[in-house]
């Protein structure tokens, strides 16, 4: 089956927030085209993805939900369209956003079908929208098309692991599986003290059965990749491992990145991607969803990058001539690395030896991990 599945299409244009609004669709079309200008497709086998179906929406979404964005997508007036999260700012109310929120999400489960079907890996960058809730819209994102994914993986996967290196943390896939001990949910976020959603801390750790099993990594703001990666690898990676899941969803947020016009973590492509090689590592069927990332010459070569990675594909660190952005993307990885001052550093690695003492002394011990005391 190839080197596995690419879900893409043009119609995820639709998704479209207005052109005041950082979340750019185009960023969807420059990914697809610059792997397309690689000869990339050419072992990864593209396909249009189909609208999720309601039965699928309703594991992770009200009825009362999905009915209010089907009637505000289509021009009806709903009474108090804030209690749905809609409005301006945000989430604002756009014509055919419910088929087109249908179509993002139909990627991911059908990536999802794909890995059960046998795929070792299967791609939806237009997925990843991490932040709704079960009957609320919020931080760009109509419906939760990662915990779907997750949904359809457990029908056949004991456990499934879910891990969200966007720059804001996944507060609506944890949300969604906060008392579930067959899911793992595992993000590394810039702290929910000085970034949205304002969530995403150590202490949030599961309620009842599912106790252990959200895993938060909270770093400061100018992390750099140094100290990103001892946070990633001394917190969370042993978790992941200790879990053993028969499957992965990995969001591949790109928003860490030091360009990125939201936030303030201060990663490169390259130190970003080994977070991504560290979960190809692990040899389990992986479902890569998308997420933010609101800089237009540095999402499509970090999704190239995750690409490239998870389907075994070696691309040339030149973009290719032909790719109509080669000029203002001439590289895949970056070849400067962000200026930041040193008590900057010093700070985000010492928030991050906290970040990671906590978790050792919180979730080790509970999956058989030494916590070095």
């Amino acid at each position: 089956m190839a080197g596995g599945i690419f879900f893409y299409t043009d119609e995820f244009q639709t998704y479209d927030m207005g052109p005041q609004h950082p979340l750019k669709p185009e960023r969807l079309r420059r990914a697809f085209e610059l792997l397309q200008s690689y000869g990339a497709f050419a072992s990864i086998e593209v396909r249009s993805p189909k609208p999720c179906a309601v039965e699928d929406l309703r594991t992770v979404h009200s009825r009362e939900f999905i009915e209010a964005v089907d009637r505000l997508s289509s021009g009806e007036p709903v009474p108090f369209a804030h209690r749905w999260g809609f409005g301006y700012g945000d989430n604002p109310i756009f014509p055919g956003m419910y088929e087109s929120a249908l179509l993002y999400t139909g990627g991911s489960a059908d990536a999802a079908q794909a890995v059960l079907d046998g795929a070792p890996a299967a791609m939806n960058i237009s997925g990843g929208l991490h932040h709704s809730h079960y009957d609320r819209a919020a931080g760009f994102c109509i419906f939760n098309d990662p915990a779907v994914a997750i949904h359809r993986l457990r029908q056949k996967y004991e456990r499934v692991a879910y891990v969200d290196i966007d720059v804001h943390h996944g507060d609506g896939v944890q949300e969604a599986f906060y008392d579930d001990p067959t899911v793992l949910t595992i993000s590394i976020h810039e702290s929910g003290r000085t970034l949205f959603p304002g969530t995403g801390f150590v202490s949030e750790i599961g309620v009842r059965e599912g106790t252990g099993f959200s895993v938060n990594v909270p770093v400061w703001p100018y992390t750099t990749d140094e100290v990103w990666l001892h946070a990633w690898r001394e917190g969370a990676l042993p978790i992941l491992r200790a879990f053993n899941p028969g499957a992965v969803c990995l969001q591949l947020g790109a928003d860490p990145h030091y360009l990125d016009p939201l936030a303030r973590v201060c990663l490169t492509a390259q130190g970003w991607l080994e977070a991504v090689k560290d979960v190809k590592s692990l040899g389990k069927p992986i479902v890569a969803v998308g997420g933010g990332g609101y800089n237009q010459t540095t999402v499509p070569r970090m999704w190239a990058l995750a690409a490239g990675a998870l389907f075994e594909i070696d691309l040339p660190d030149a973009t290719p001539e032909s790719y109509a952005w080669h000029e203002s993307i001439p590289f895949l990885t970056d070849h400067e690395q962000p200026a930041v001052a040193p008590h900057d550093v010093d700070r985000a690695r010492e928030f991050a030896e906290q970040t990671v003492t906590e978790i050792k002394n919180t979730l080790f011990p509970r999956f058989g991990l030494p916590n070095g005391d």
